[in-house]
């Protein structure tokens, strides 16, 4: 790992998920261009397309903001967990 991976680890994940969906607007493109249907068709197909990924986008953010809080807490929780163990198992050794 590099240092900006160490420094910003989701910065990876994003990359990920931007290039997926990426590639998947590009492979739906060029099958609905590619296809043989009429032109009229076509871009019918192509604004329903996009009306559907605008929709999808807007809740993106959200979902992402919601799995980003959601593992900050099970971080903490974990955190928290693994320091009482810990002063359980010193105090253990102590006595």
């Amino acid at each position: 790992m590099n240092q900006t991976e160490l420094e910003h680890p989701r910065n990876g994940t994003l990359s990920v998920l931007l290039a997926f969906v990426g590639g998947a607007l590009v492979g739906g493109t060029a099958a609905l261009l590619l296809a043989p249907r009429s032109g009229a068709d076509t871009r019918r197909r192509i604004t329903g397309a996009v009306d559907d990924t605008r929709e999808v986008a807007a809740r993106v953010p959200s979902a992402v903001r919601q799995a980003s809080t959601a593992a900050q807490a099970a971080f903490t929780a974990a955190l928290k967990e693994s320091a009482a163990a810990d002063e359980a198992a010193s105090k253990r050794q102590h006595s």
